[in-house]
């Protein structure tokens, strides 16, 4: 995820996440698990009020309770708040325990999973963020990463370009008209991200050594070596909202997503 400044006042209530999250007992109704290649993509706009604070702090591990409190923000605050609830809550659908007993590893470059689980195996799911937004994948049997970036503008973004692009994708966006190259870049971003987190490696993967194609459709031309080949990684470019890049990536011949939302999911 790309850092940036946030000045905007929080907007949306999520009251009805909340007093789900209260209920201790979690008596809802579980969510089916995915079926192969399925996919389930969840859009959350991230927003808390003070009287939802409560009721996600007391789901949340210690670990995380300590990170929340580093914040100096109270915005990034609440967003941590909102994204780490949600999550749990989610996920405590799927596996049938309670939000706060859900226990999570990282491999060595920070992926997290669920706990005792062998990495891309079982249950899987990646998280994303971007201001007030949220974006949370989940999966079966499959290494699979989401990325999501609201568009703003970026200051050194030809520097950004430079760094981040190889040399014929920097080419094809320098070809744009400067009107089209703040969303082509951060169509580009997302979709390399995406795929940095499905592998589990992160930016030292190289991100000049994931070289997207000229197509119409996101589709890799290269990557390294020890990712396997190129058509084995699937790239889906999420329509979530207006100024707004996501992409959904996944290791698997085909897949089916669907794009669900979190409160609806939890009236």
């Amino acid at each position: 995820m790309l850092r940036q400044h946030d000045s905007k006042p929080l907007q949306t209530d999520l009251r009805l996440l909340s007093a789900q999250l209260q209920m201790m007992n979690f008596r809802l109704a579980p969510f089916e698990s995915p079926k192969d290649t399925e996919i389930h993509i969840w859009h959350l706009d991230l927003a808390v009020t003070i009287v939802d604070r409560d009721a996600f702090w007391r789901v949340l591990a210690p670990a995380e309770r300590e990170r929340c409190s580093q914040f100096r923000s109270d915005l990034h605050r609440h967003r941590f708040l909102a994204t780490q609830g949600a999550l749990r809550c989610l996920l405590s659908r799927y596996i049938g325990i309670a939000p706060d007993a859900i226990r999570f590893e990282r491999n060595p470059h920070g992926k997290p999973r669920l706990a005792e689980t062998e990495p891309d195996c079982g249950l899987v799911f990646n998280v994303s963020h971007s201001g007030d937004q949220a974006l949370f994948a989940v999966g079966v049997d499959l290494p699979l990463g989401v990325d999501l970036e609201i568009r703003r503008p970026l200051t050194h973004i030809e520097g950004l370009a430079e760094r981040c692009f190889a040399p014929q994708e920097r080419e094809r966006w320098y070809a744009l008209p400067p009107t089209r190259r703040l969303a082509a870049f951060f169509d580009v971003w997302t979709r390399k991200e995406a795929f940095m987190k499905a592998v589990g490696r992160g930016l030292g993967l190289g991100l000049t050594r994931c070289v997207l194609a000229a197509d119409e459709n996101p589709r890799w031309e290269t990557i390294p070596d020890s990712c396997g080949r190129p058509d084995e990684w699937l790239l889906r470019d999420l329509d979530l909202a207006e100024n707004v890049s996501a992409t959904l990536c996944a290791r698997a011949p085909n897949i089916h997503w669907q794009l669900r939302d979190i409160e609806q999911a939890l009236k």
